[in-house]
């Protein structure tokens, strides 16, 4: 398990998590370990989102349904964020133009001074601390998390 001394890596707060009794782990850690349910708390990059249109991130019936990939230095896996923990790990329900700021920011999308995407530009994730629910092998849930502000 990865030491709470490397929490260091943060540049700015980005996340709120509710789980600072659990110790930090990997994203090796998560599989491989062989608890069908456990709590991690990790620092993880975001690099992708599907649905990738942010209208599309809610079903008809308004429950949030994203499966995020996430990266550390040890690995890369899918992790959901689901109905009532999407609605915390969003702050609510958003209009598009907010959430769509919150998505590129997560993703290290290069955006110029006047709000626009610069196409073709490289992608710089922030790292954002978060809890993940294991389920069974590569399944997780994102639990406990909060994008904070237009800071991510």
């Amino acid at each position: 398990m990865m030491t709470d001394r490397l929490a260091f890596i943060f540049v700015r707060p980005s996340s709120e998590v509710n789980c600072d009794d659990v110790p930090f782990a990997t994203l090796m850690d998560i599989l491989t370990c062989r608890k069908v349910r456990k709590k991690f708390r990790c620092v993880v990059r975001f690099v992708a989102a599907i649905p990738w249109r942010v209208e599309d991130f809610c079903s008809p019936r308004g429950t949030y349904r994203v499966r995020f990939t996430v990266e550390d230095p040890t690995a890369r896996i899918h992790a959901f964020a689901y109905a009532e923990d999407g609605e915390k790990f969003f702050d609510g329900y958003l209009s598009a133009d907010v959430l769509s700021s919150k998505l590129n920011k997560l993703l290290g999308v290069a955006i110029s001074v006047d709000g626009k995407e610069i196409k073709d530009a490289a992608r710089n994730p922030p790292w954002v601390q978060c809890c993940l629910i294991s389920h069974y092998l590569k399944c997780c849930k994102i639990c406990d998390t909060k994008l904070v502000g237009q800071q991510v």
